[in-house]
């Protein structure tokens, strides 16, 4: 079981992978669409969505004193 510490150092870590996913994915992409190169578009979309999903798993869901959802 992993301590509180581990836990804020791996959200932590989860965060500044996502943003730089979604940053490096949006400037590839928007390079390759300046190229007209399809691959690298759909490349760039796939590192914005990974950056995102990184940074959904980072928030403070499931853990003690977080908002519920509403779904």
């Amino acid at each position: 079981m992993a301590n509180g510490q581990m836990k804020t150092f791996g959200g932590l870590l989860m965060r500044i992978l996502g943003v730089l996913l979604v940053v490096v994915g949006v400037l590839g992409a928007l390079a390759s669409l300046t190229q007209g190169n399809v691959v690298g578009v759909v490349l760039g979309v796939g590192f914005v969505a990974g950056g995102a999903v990184l940074l959904k798993r980072s928030g403070r869901a499931g853990r003690p004193g977080a908002v519920a959802s509403t779904r």
